[in-house]
């Protein structure tokens, strides 16, 4: 078996959980992507891995490396399964990173609609490392003991789901959004590229704060799987378009320039007024 799994918190538990049952393990590919953000939609000139490096570049052009090689890898994953006659399995949790993983990986694999099985944790309930019952949003959150218990799971990708599903990712594409969002089963709803913006607008005060004080408030408020990046850009955003008063160099690190509500904070107004 070989296993296509989104992020490297949620792979460390699944290669954990091999050394709990031998009959688990196979090589694993880690989508690194986060397909719940940025443009998706493609053009004559470039591919997917190229439309997605190019949005992180957008986003975080301080960062070292930007390159996507999710679809060179899973192209070449697709190869390795069929010279070999193995089986492919995604790992699916209630979450927009994975349900867009999804679809968007149906379309590579019709072509060998036998290849593809899944591991979906949908509604299903889980014990955290005290024992507690807890509904998990990310395989980063399973315990690897509690993966033992999904193989059963298992399912093949049948030719109905393939029919009924294979062309969300293509109906994503042509609604060109910057966000997309989980609202539960495998739907995936695409929102403005503002969506987001009132997370940083409820976290900010009359006061200056941190811009990382701010972003780690908004995280904390997200319902849907994010990455601070998008935030941290967002943020920057409204600095430029004056929507949030700063003190520092935007073009800085978030720690090193403070960001409050447009207009001075209230107890400053009243002094002035006598």
């Amino acid at each position: 078996m070989i296993h296509i799994i989104a992020g490297d918190e949620a792979a460390k538990n699944l290669e954990a959980a091999f050394l709990l049952d031998e009959n688990l393990r196979g090589d694993v590919l880690i989508l690194k992507d986060m397909l719940g953000i940025g443009p998706i939609e493609l053009d004559a000139e470039m591919n997917h891995d190229e439309v997605r490096t190019e949005c992180w570049k957008i986003m975080s052009p301080n960062q070292i490396d930007h390159t996507s090689q999710d679809l060179h890898n899973v192209l070449q994953l697709i190869e390795k399964a069929v010279a070999e006659e193995e089986p492919v399995c995604f790992w699916m949790a209630p979450c927009v990173t994975d349900v867009c993983a999804y679809f968007w990986l149906l379309p590579y694999f019709k072509k060998q609609a036998d290849m593809l099985h899944t591991i979906n944790i949908i509604g299903l309930p889980f014990l955290n490392e005290k024992g507690q019952l807890f509904y998990p949003k990310n395989f980063s959150e399973v315990v690897p003991t509690e993966f033992l218990k999904t193989k059963r799971l298992l399912k093949k990708v049948t030719v109905a789901e393939y029919e009924v599903e294979g062309d969300e990712w293509t109906k994503l594409q042509t609604e060109s959004t910057w966000v997309r969002v989980y609202e539960g089963g495998k739907k995936i709803v695409s929102k403005e590229l503002t969506y987001y913006d009132s997370l940083l607008s409820t976290s900010l005060t009359t006061e200056f704060q941190k811009g990382t004080k701010v972003v780690n408030e908004a995280m904390k408020k997200c319902t849907q799987t994010l990455t601070s990046v998008f935030l941290e850009w967002r943020l920057r955003e409204l600095v430029t378009s004056q929507a949030v008063a700063i003190n520092g160099d935007v073009e800085k690190g978030l720690k090193d320039f403070e960001v409050k509500k447009v207009g001075e904070p209230a107890a400053e107004m009243e002094a002035e007024s006598h």
